[in-house]
This record gives C-alpha cells, structure tokens and sequence, in this order.
C-alpha cells in the first residue's frame, strides 16, 4: 500500500511538470511570432506605463527640502563683536530647523574685534555632523593662499550673510528667498511666469532680508552715487525698495558666490556698507524681501558696549574713506518735523530719516543736505602734495582736485581778498584762476592755487605782508603769510603744515608797461599797463572780483585760450 502511494505522488508530480512545460511552450511561442510579426510590419510596440512614483512621507518630504536648502545655501555671520555677541543661540536655532547645515563664521582679525574668542560646542544628535567652521581673516603666514581665502571654505551656489541675533523658527523663508533668486524677470513681474536661473549662470542681484525688528517709521533705502574722480559719495534717502543701494538697518544678504568672489575685498570693514560700495560698482541689483527674521537677544543695550561699538565704527569708516580715497560725503533726505532721528547711520551720527508714510517726492517736507569734508584741516598737510610739470599725483589717476582742498583755497581766497580790499591794495585776479573766472564764474575742479598779482608800490599798504618779508607770519585767523626763496613774490597758506593757498605776484608798473617784480617763469611775462586802465570786474567765486580790461586779449597774451568766448566782465 506504501509503494503505491508513492508511485502516485510521483506520478501526480511529473504531470504537474509537464503541464508547466507545455503552457511555458505556447506562451513564448506566441509572445516570439508576435514580435516577429510587428518587426515585419514595421509596427512599433506599445510604450509601457512607467511605474508610479511611490508617495513620500512627510518626514521624507522634509528630508529632500532640508537637502535642497543644504545643497544651495551658505550661511556666513561676520560684523558681530565678540565683547557682546549672541552666536551660539543664533547658530543652534538654524541648526535646530535644518540639521548639518553649511554655516561659516568669520572673524575679523584685530584684537579689539577677536577677543575674548568665541568658544561654539554642539551636542550632535543622530546623524548629525559638525558643520560649523570658525575661520580668521587675519593674515598669517604660515597659511597658503589658499586657506587665508573665507570663499574657499563655501561649496554652494549662494551665499547667506546673516548678522548676529538671529532666531530660524521656520524653513520656509529659507525657501521662499531661494526661490526668489532663482528666479529671473522683469521688476514686477510674477513669480509664475519667471523663468529658472541656470545652475551655471552669475545671478547679478542680491536679495535684502530685513528684521522684524527694524523701526517701521524711518525709511531704510539709500540711493547712493560714488564719483571718484571728484572723491565725492552722495547718499539720498529714500522710500523706494527698488533703488535700494544701501540698506540702513538690520538685515541678511543673499547673493552668488561667484559675484561674492569677483569683488576686491567683500568682507572688509566697516560691513556690510563697504560691500555695497563694491555691488554698486559691480552693478548689481537689490531686492527687499517683503518678509523678514526673527530677531534673537537684543545687543549693546548697556552705556559701555554701545560707546565702544560706535568707537570701533568711527575708526572703520575713517578707513574706508582712506582707502576709498573719498574726501566729501553728500547726505540728501526729507525729514519729518519733530521726529526722532534714526539709528546711527554711516557711522557718522547723521540721521537719514525718512517718516514711512510718505516718499521721497513728497516736497512738503523740508529737505536736508549735510555736507562733510575729509582731510585739509589746519593741522594736516595738504591732500594736493608736491606739483611738477603743473600737475599733481592725483591727476595721472584721472581725478579731480580733492573737494576739502578747494573749499580750503576758496577760504584762503577770501580771506587775502579781505585784507587786500581792506588796505586799499591794487590787484587782480590772474592767470588760470582768471580763466576760470571767465568760463565758469567758479574755480576749476582742477586748481590747487589761486594767482593774484598786485601793484609792488602798494606792498607797504599791508601789514602781513610787511611782516612775512623777514619771516614767515601767521595772522590773527592761523592763514600763513611767506615770502619766496627764489623771488621776491609771496604766498598765503591755510596754515602752516597745509599749503593749499594764495600766490601774491607783484608787478611794477612804469610807464606804459607791467612788469613782474622778482619772480620768473611762464607767470612773470610783461604786459601793456593799458589792460590796468582802467580796472574791470569778474564774478568769481560769488564775488565780484578785479580783473584786467579786454581780458581776452589780455590773456591770449599770457599764452591763455579761454574755452568760452563770453565775456562775463563788466567795464568800470
């Protein structure tokens, strides 16, 4: 009975095979003459359905976008002051939002800025890693050119330069600002239909963040122009997010590495003001964006750190000026009667304050133009330095004579023309500052001296110039009265160490010809007496000014062509 069974089993087996074999048979049979067949007739076969995408979970969701925020962002903190600084909270709330994110802190390197150090630990959870780097912009060299370069430390596309106090409640503006400058288009056009920026393209823009703190009611735009060949910068507040080349208060800064990396010096103090002067050059473009950071713990609340802050901010602005050669800042804005002036703006204390609700346009208030000269003091030398051939240094670097020593020589002008008209002396406005006078009523943007010449009998009618012939004298206002070494013609400094100032040339008069008295050169050319009478007078510098009859004559024969043939001079 046993054997039988089992004979059955395998019988039952064998025909279970068989039948597999023979249906595996027909189904590729007929799978092989249909490929055949389509082949023949030249059929393509049907495309298959690709396979549905299997739905993520929130947490997988979160995942991708903190990558995706990881992969394109930066974040790098600098301008903060490590006496008061609030680094650690504000780095550990990103990091609480999206772990492993790529954080740079830069510290600039002086001592007043570096010390005491700032000492970050993290206790790292779960797939966590220590993405927070601390780099030193001070120079050392024992480091490559490489490690001394901050941009070399960042792998991403753009950069987020956040400053200190900062709380990241929310992802979500990460991405909204992302997406924003990801995106290329007209001003005002929608996002909708803004097309992607290539990966590979320089996006030329950076996108202003602000803080919910800010004060709402002071303007934070500033329109700025910086004409270096005249060492001017001009600051217009103004109400208008579009033409916002400075951004007063506190704020983030997303932009291209790239554009980042091809300015000269992006993270130089003071900050972020000299990395606007750099995008302004570079032409870059700012967008505010209309939703802002959090703030975090409130900084230099107490008397000492907000004097020292602004001490360290005084001296950083001193700096750039140097290094920026700026020597007269221009401050436009429409201020509200009787409002509170504004944080420190510029460094300088001066309240660009603009009332936010109304704009720059509105004429009803009074506009306010502050007006700052840098170098030219009494106790400084002159910007101007040594002259040869009639050219100063400045001018092979295709600028204009600094403003602070023009209006010095505007001051000393006035001051000799005083005691010359005091006295009763007989002078004239000569040379290249008559042909100033004649074109333009105003000095050239190039001089750095004023000639007046005068008749030598009327030398003993001045009381300075009597006591500047043994030795060098100083009046009552600090002007510096000298006489020559190699003539007999005087000088009229601002001061002592600043010699921007006044050359006095004397003429005697005999006869029907002038001639120069003790000095020589191209200056000291003879001329008819005829052209002194009688006197005729020219607007110059506000003033009405003495001056040679037929004056264009007069100074086609000093070897003077004047631009304009308009002859401003009235005849006595």
């Amino acid at each position: 009975m046993k054997v039988f069974r089992l004979r059955l089993v395998k019988l039952l087996l064998l025909g279970f095979l068989l039948a597999n074999l023979v249906f595996l048979y027909y189904t590729w049979n007929t799978l092989l003459w249909r490929r055949i067949s389509t082949a023949l007739s030249g059929e393509s076969l049907p495309a298959e359905e690709p396979p549905k995408a299997a739905k993520l979970s929130p947490k997988e969701k979160l995942r991708n976008a903190n990558k995706h925020i990881r992969k394109s962002i930066t974040i790098v903190f600098y301008g903060h002051y490590n006496f008061e600084q609030d680094l650690k909270a504000s780095i550990d709330s990103i990091l609480d939002v999206i772990p492993n994110m790529p954080i740079l802190v830069l510290q600039d390197g002086g001592a007043e800025y570096a010390y005491p150090p700032v000492n970050y630990e993290r206790n790292l959870t779960a797939g966590e890693e220590r993405t927070v780097l601390f780099q030193s912009l001070s120079f050392d060299v024992r480091r490559t050119r490489q490690e001394l370069n901050p941009l070399a430390s960042i792998r991403t596309k753009y950069v987020l330069i956040m400053p200190d106090g900062v709380r990241l409640s929310s992802k979500n503006i990460l991405q909204k600002i992302l997406r924003e400058i990801n995106s290329m288009g007209l001003p005002g056009q929608p996002k909708e239909q803004r097309p992607p920026v290539p990966p590979e393209q320089l996006v030329r823009r950076m996108v202003l963040v602000p803080f919910a703190g800010n004060l709402k009611s002071f303007s934070s735009c500033i329109k700025m122009n910086l004409d270096l060949p005249d060492w001017t910068l001009e600051l217009v507040a103004t109400n208008d997010t579009r033409r916002c080349d400075l951004f007063l208060q506190k704020h983030a800064i997303l932009l291209d590495a790239a554009a980042l990396g091809a300015m000269p010096e992006p993270f130089s103090l003071p900050f972020p003001e000299m990395l606007y002067m750099q995008a302004k050059i570079a032409n870059l473009s700012t967008t505010v964006f209309p939703q802002a950071f959090q703030e975090g713990r409130r900084l230099f609340a107490s008397f000492h750190t907000k004097q020292r802050r602004m001490d360290l901010r005084r001296r950083q602005f001193r700096e750039m000026y140097k290094k920026l050669q700026i020597k007269r800042i221009v401050r436009r804005a429409y201020r509200v009667p009787g409002k509170a002036q504004a944080r420190e703006v510029w460094g300088q204390g001066h309240g660009l304050v603009l009332d936010g609700q109304f704009s720059s346009s509105n004429t009803s208030l009074p506009l306010i133009t502050d007006i700052d000269l840098f170098g030219c003091e009494r106790t400084t030398k002159s910007c101007i330095g040594s002259v040869y051939n009639e050219r100063p240094y400045y001018s092979y670097l295709g600028k204009h004579t600094p403003p602070c020593c023009l209006d010095k020589l505007r001051t000393t002008f006035n001051h000799v023309l005083e005691e010359f008209e005091n006295v009763g002396i007989r002078y004239w406005l000569d040379n290249r500052a008559l042909q100033s006078a004649i074109e333009t009523n105003h000095l050239s943007p190039d001089a750095y001296d004023i000639d007046i010449s005068f008749n030598v009998q009327d030398l003993e009618r001045s009381n300075a110039m009597k006591k500047s012939q043994s030795k060098p004298y100083v009046d009552n206002e600090g002007f510096y009265w000298i006489k020559a070494t190699d003539g007999h013609h005087f000088r009229v400094q601002f001061s002592k160490p600043n010699q921007v100032g006044v050359n006095l040339l004397p003429y005697s008069i005999s006869g029907t010809e002038a001639k120069a008295s003790g000095f020589f050169g191209w200056k000291a050319r003879s001329f008819s007496a005829d052209y002194l009478h009688p006197m005729s007078t020219v607007l110059f510098l506000g003033k009405s000014v003495m001056c040679p009859n037929n004056v264009l004559e007069y100074l086609e024969e000093k070897r003077i062509r004047v631009k304009s043939a308009d002859l401003d001079a009235d005849e006595d």
